[in-house]
C-alpha cells in the first residue's frame, strides 16, 4: 500500500514539472474532531472542537486538475474513556487512572498534504472542486487533562507519536471576485491511516469533519 502511494505522489509531482499555472489559497478550517478506538477497554468518549490553518499551494497540470500542497498548523485531540484504568507517562512522571476515567488530549500538529485537486469550469462567478489526498502530521505540541492531577493541560510527550499520516476528501465551491482572486469553501473528512499513540496497551487514530473558509489568490 505504501509503496502504490509514494509512486502516485511522484507522478503527480513529475506531471507539475509542465505546469504553467499556480495560485495558493490562505485557509482556516474550524472543525470537530474525535479520536476512534476499536478496543473494548478504551472508548471513544466525545469529540472537542479544533481548526486547522495555513496556506495551499496548487499547481496547475491541466486546465481543471492541479497537484496540491501547502503547510499548516492543526489543532486537534479527542476524548478517551479508559474503563479499567490506564498507567501513563506524563512530563513530570508516570500517572495512574482509575477506572472509568476520560482524558481530553489537546494535540498539535504541523501538516504537509499531498493531494489532487478537481475544478471546474466556471458557471457565471462560480466554479466547484473536488479535493482528495493523504496528509503528512508532525507533532508539535501533547496534552491532556489528567483526572488523577486536577490539571487541564499536562504535558504527554511520551504518549503520542512524532509523526503520523492521514487520509482526507472533500469539495465545495469558489465565488470569483475578478481576476485571480476568488472565496472558497467547502466541507473535508479527516481520518488517520494508523495509531497515533506509542502505548502498547492502547491504540487510537484521528478523524475530523471540517468546514474550510478561505481566499484564492
Amino acid at each position: 500500500m505504501k509503496k502504490y502511494t509514494f509512486i502516485v505522489i511522484l507522478m503527480l509531482l513529475s506531471s507539475c514539472l509542465f505546469s504553467q499555472k499556480f495560485s495558493f489559497s490562505i485557509v482556516l478550517d474550524p472543525q470537530i474532531t474525535w479520536l476512534r478506538t476499536e478496543l473494548d477497554n478504551v472508548k471513544n468518549d466525545g469529540s472537542v472542537f479544533g481548526f486547522n490553518g495555513g496556506v495551499v499551494f496548487d499547481r496547475y497540470f491541466t486546465e481543471n486538475y492541479a497537484f496540491s500542497t501547502g503547510i499548516s498548523l492543526w489543532q486537534t485531540g479527542g476524548k478517551l474513556l479508559f474503563t479499567e484504568g490506564m498507567d501513563i507517562q506524563t512530563r513530570s512522571g508516570p500517572e495512574t487512572l482509575d477506572p472509568n476515567s476520560s482524558m481530553t488530549y489537546r494535540l498539535k500538529y504541523l501538516t504537509i498534504p499531498f493531494s489532487l485537486k478537481l475544478i471546474s469550469n466556471e458557471i457565471g462567478y462560480v466554479s466547484f472542486f473536488a479535493h482528495v489526498g493523504i496528509n503528512n502530521h508532525i507533532s508539535v505540541g501533547k496534552s491532556a487533562n489528567v483526572p488523577s492531577t486536577d490539571n487541564n493541560k499536562v504535558g504527554i510527550p511520551e504518549e503520542i507519536n512524532i509523526y503520523s499520516m492521514s487520509y482526507f476528501f472533500g469539495g465545495g465551491c469558489e465565488y470569483s471576485l475578478g481576476g485571480n482572486t476568488s472565496l472558497l469553501c467547502g466541507l473535508y473528512f479527516t481520518s488517520g491511516f494508523w495509531d497515533i499513540t506509542s502505548s502498547d496497551e492502547y491504540r487510537a487514530t484521528l478523524n475530523a469533519l471540517s468546514l474550510r473558509v478561505g481566499v484564492r489568490f
